[in-house]
């Protein structure tokens, strides 16, 4: 499935926000049946001093909540991942492999 994500503006370094939707050609936010959820993406960045030690220099871990009734939390992380380390690389230039991108769904 592919994601189009519309960036909320916050102040805080290292957070940024999204409303996820699916993109069918065109984006219709008054349709309810594209809107997949609300998606808030903190990035960790790892400390130069353990970064060899660890491998890696990032985390991601993506906060979903509002998610679409219709969907399982299953069926769309491996999409919701893809969008976090496609949009995360070009946002804030962290160097982040997929396998360290952690999702949290939160139900309300």
């Amino acid at each position: 499935m592919n994601l189009v994500g519309i960036e909320n503006i916050t102040p805080y370094d290292g957070v940024v926000e999204f409303k996820l939707y699916k993109y069918d050609d065109r984006i219709d936010l008054g349709d309810a049946k594209l809107f997949i959820c609300d998606l808030k993406i903190i990035i960790m960045k790892v400390n130069s001093v353990y970064s060899e030690r660890l491998g890696k220099t990032a985390d991601a871990l993506g906060l979903v909540s509002n998610l679409n009734s219709t969907l399982k939390n299953k069926s769309i992380s491996d999409d919701i991942k893809d969008f976090i380390f496609n949009e995360v690389i070009e946002i804030t230039e962290a160097n982040l492999e997929k396998e360290n991108i952690d999702l949290m769904f939160i139900e309300s």
